[in-house]
């Protein structure tokens, strides 16, 4: 008698969720309305999508390839998603990065059902600014220089070269700093969608004293 109170106890417990009870999820369907090249250019070349908000403790995230140059719609699906209040958010980067078109929408997630929602592209006024930093003294790259303008910045890489990411258009103020090179400040114009700086030339630390300019040479 007692050991069948037991099991009768266990089998109660467990379906109680004694064991632990399985969270409430569903699907979120994202359907990303993505323009032609007339009003998205051809150098955006990807979508990331990113949900947020109740019962998540980071962002999901997906990313698609651009269907075409002409534009299209990207499909993508969220499985397992907690229940609750959603934050969709879609972003259509170039290959360095830079947000050239966004749109967001929100929505409720449902247990056991597929939410739909749609997502419309409307474009950023933000650029890539690129270019490469080369030591003129030896012709070489120069490698590890911070290249600041706006609130963003960039490190030249091992072939000197840099790209500085969202960056707004219009006249800024670029700033070159290094601990092996003269710093300068120096005044640039920005353009939607790429701007290309060329060579930016800096002198080593030991040639000379900080100029108030770039180095004419």
């Amino acid at each position: 008698m007692r050991r069948c109170l037991w099991l009768l106890a266990l089998v109660v417990l467990n379906g109680c969720g004694g064991s632990g009870q399985k969270a409430l999820t569903g699907s979120l369907s994202v359907i990303v309305n993505f323009p032609s090249k007339r009003v998205i250019p051809p150098e955006t070349q990807r979508v990331r999508v990113q949900v947020s908000g109740q019962g998540l403790t980071q962002p999901l995230e997906q990313v698609a390839e651009r269907p075409s140059t002409e534009g299209g719609e990207i499909r993508l699906t969220f499985t397992d998603v907690p229940i609750g209040f959603k934050t969709v958010s879609a972003t259509a980067e170039d290959r360095y990065g830079t947000h050239r078109a966004t749109g967001s929408a929100e929505t409720s997630v449902v247990a056991n059902q597929t939410t739909r929602v749609i997502i419309e592209l409307g474009l950023t006024r933000l650029a890539s600014v690129i270019g490469r930093v080369t030591n003129i003294r030896t012709g070489q790259p120069a490698t590890g220089v911070t290249i600041q303008i706006h609130d963003r910045q960039g490190t030249s890489g091992n072939d000197g070269t840099f790209a500085v990411t969202n960056v707004p258009e219009g006249g800024q103020t670029l700033t070159v700093s290094s601990p092996e090179y003269r710093g300068y400040n120096r005044n640039i114009s920005v353009s939607v969608p790429l701007t290309d700086l060329g060579e930016l030339f800096v002198l080593p630390q030991q040639l000379m004293t900080p100029p108030d300019s770039p180095p004419n040479f």
